[in-house]
């Protein structure tokens, strides 16, 4: 595990003389260094405690994966000037940053630029048993200097000598523990891995006006939709506008269901607004969604490549939904919204309700979503049409926002099972209606390319697709009766009623 001292004041003109004498050290080489910190939008890599490192030096570049604690895991020459998930080379590192960021684009997130000097610390057989690389000063991207430091590097089988070393250079005066490097320069650029949120993280007092309540939502809501604004409008990945676009559905579900803490006409006015940009969201999305699947679906065929011209037609038409969706992004209606969520809505507004107890409002709030989501379900049978379920579909989700936004209200074990149970039944409404959307698509672009005289392979390679999604759909609609048999039973009657009363 490296050890960091920061450097604030050593003795005499020259610190690498002093400390090379403080630690009966050689002084190796000196070189000049810039390292960028590769990671997630949401620090997939940090949050499973690792840090990637593009090292550039004179010599050439690599690849540095490291735990937490400094400790180095893998190393391996880096052969282009931007490193990206797509130009990662295969190998240790490549394969396992590959599975934990998934569809997320691997962006540099700190850099820093800094002269350094290695110190080789070695016994009274002048064995080397432990490095010390004296840093800095280093500048930070954004120009914030950083002071000198000093990294101890233990070698392996040499951990009591070590230690040794670490109490030399505690003793040292002017030099004192510090915390790690990469951690003081995200500091620097404001970057805090552990405070990422994709969704509100929300605690509320149950005795806290609602209207308090309401406004801090709406503007963590409005902070979560800022933050996706840039990778959205550059398509950096699929995840962006994944994110952007169910904050602005929980933002419409919160100002639908929020009552008499908002007034009237704010409520309208934003309810249209949120409408006019999902609906800018929606086309964006689902030909995402389609082209993320399309290995997966055309893997059903015999022959996928049949299909490859409709991939190109799903591609064409993303190109122009995103230059659609970026113009309604950088447009005044946009900027407008921006700047009035944040005047009317993250203040608490005077209204009949903005003073009660956020508690009450939830337990109201919660039982009219209750009992909408059972009368819309209790309603559905056999003959009911796909529109019913799709009601009931969007009637579920509004409800899980309500749990999710009141979740500290309630008991965590209760309030998770409730929510396990409702998962269930979106899961199955969210297969029909995928399903069915999907069936949709296939059979209009079927007949665009027709009308274009595409080969009869494709043409029938998109027919048996279809029948393969219709099957899909009917047996989602034929599973439902039993999932919302589940949703409906006393069990969960009794779950929510002990969540209520046990607050």
């Amino acid at each position: 595990m490296a050890i960091e001292f920061v450097i604030d004041d050593v003795a005499g003109p020259d610190h690498v003389e002093v400390l090379s004498e403080a630690l009966h050290a050689r002084a190796e080489r000196s070189l000049r260094e810039r390292t960028v910190w590769l990671d997630t939008h949401d620090w997939r890599l940090f949050g499973a405690g690792l840090l990637l490192e593009h090292q550039v030096l004179a010599g050439g570049s690599w690849l540095v994966l490291r735990g937490l604690d400094g400790d180095r895991i893998a190393r391996q020459a880096a052969a282009r000037a931007t490193v990206t998930a797509d130009t990662l080379q295969e190998g240790a590192i490549g394969h396992r940053v590959r599975d934990l960021i998934g569809l997320r684009a691997l962006l540099p997130r700190a850099s820093v630029t800094r002269p350094a000097q290695v110190l080789l610390v070695l016994d009274g057989e002048q064995k080397t048993v432990a490095r010390v690389v004296l840093e800095g000063p280093a500048t930070v991207k954004d120009g914030t200097p950083l002071g000198l430091r000093a990294r101890l590097e233990p070698l392996r089988g040499y951990d009591k000598a070590a230690r040794r070393v670490e109490k030399r250079l505690a003793a040292i005066p002017g030099l004192s523990p510090a915390e790690s490097f990469y951690g003081a320069v995200f500091a620097a650029r404001g970057l805090d891995p552990r405070g990422y949120r994709s969704k509100p993280d929300l605690h509320f007092d149950p005795e806290q006006p609602a209207g308090e309540a309401f406004a801090s939502t709406f503007a963590q809501l409005l902070a979560i939709l800022r933050d996706n604004l840039d990778g959205t409008r550059r398509e950096l990945d699929s995840e962006f506008l994944h994110d952007f676009r169910v904050t602005v559905r929980r933002s419409r579900a919160l100002v639908k269901l929020a009552g008499d803490v908002l007034d009237d006409n704010v409520r309208a006015r934003y309810a249209a607004e949120l409408r006019w940009l999902g609906d800018r969201t929606s086309l964006s999305r689902d030909l995402d969604v389609h082209l993320l699947g399309f290995d997966q679906m055309a893997g059903q065929l015999p022959a996928p490549e049949v299909l490859d011209p409709f991939r190109d037609q799903l591609r064409r038409e993303a190109r122009t939904a995103h230059a659609a969706l970026n113009r309604a992004l950088r447009s005044p209606r946009f900027a407008d919204l921006l700047e009035g969520w944040e005047r009317d809505l993250t203040m608490p507004r005077p209204g009949p309700a903005t003073s009660l107890a956020v508690a009450d409002v939830a337990d109201r709030l919660l039982s009219r979503s209750w009992k909408r989501v059972h009368k819309r379900g209790r309603a559905i049978t056999v003959d009911s049409s796909p529109e019913a379920l799709h009601d009931l579909r969007k009637r579920c989700k509004e409800l899980r926002y309500l749990l999710e936004l009141f979740s500290s209200l309630y008991k965590t074990k209760v309030h998770r099972e409730l929510v396990r149970e409702l998962k269930r039944l979106q899961d199955n409404l969210g297969e029909f209606q995928d399903s069915e959307a999907q069936r949709f698509t296939v059979a209009e672009h079927a007949a665009e390319l027709a009308r274009n005289r595409t080969a009869a392979a494709t043409l029938m390679g998109l027919g048996r697709l279809e029948q393969q999604l219709e099957t899909r759909q009917d047996a989602a609609r034929r599973e439902f009766a039993d999932r919302w048999e589940r949703f409906d039973r006393r069990d969960n009657e009794r779950l929510y009623a002990e969540m209520v009363a046990a607050r």
